[in-house]
């Protein structure tokens, strides 16, 4: 089974790291679990990774992920303090980000991994939409979790 590390995965999308200031057990070599972009998808060791909505800074969802169990978030444009035994990781361009990591981690079939993504539907609309570059199709999934968020709230 593929495992990232959390070294490997702010490599890999060009991003900056930020540990939480009691690091999780392994530092920068602690292996994540899957990529969700849906916060109510989060699950213990899981990376939340977020998109930017002129609703709100998406940097929202990353204190309910952590309160969900996620290991870190990725977020756009902003750094977040992550909590104790967490991270988070800071890009440019959470799309492009997105896109290079997929990149770099296609199988010869070119399928990905499950053990990279996680199986969820949201996410694997999203993953699409990244991978074919359709933006609109970005900015409608981003806007239908921000109206989820909103809904709940």
């Amino acid at each position: 089974m593929f495992n990232l590390c959390i070294s490997e995965l702010s490599e890999i999308i060009e991003g900056s790291v930020s540990l939480g200031a009691m690091p999780p057990l392994a530092g920068l070599f602690e292996p994540i679990g899957q990529i969700v972009v849906d916060v109510r998808e989060v699950q213990s060791k899981d990376v939340l990774w977020t998109f930017e909505s002129p609703l709100q800074h998406a940097c929202l969802h990353s204190e309910e992920a952590f309160a969900r169990g996620a290991m870190g978030v990725v977020v756009a444009g902003r750094r977040i303090e992550p909590w104790a035994g967490k991270f988070s990781v800071t890009v440019a361009d959470s799309i492009a980000a997105m896109h290079r990591l997929m990149r770099c981690l296609r199988v010869d079939d070119g399928d990905l991994s499950a053990a990279i993504f996680g199986q969820d539907e949201t996410t694997r609309e999203m993953t699409r939409a990244v991978w074919q570059q359709d933006f609109e199709a970005v900015r409608s999934i981003v806007a239908s979790l921000q109206h989820r968020a909103s809904s709940a709230a």
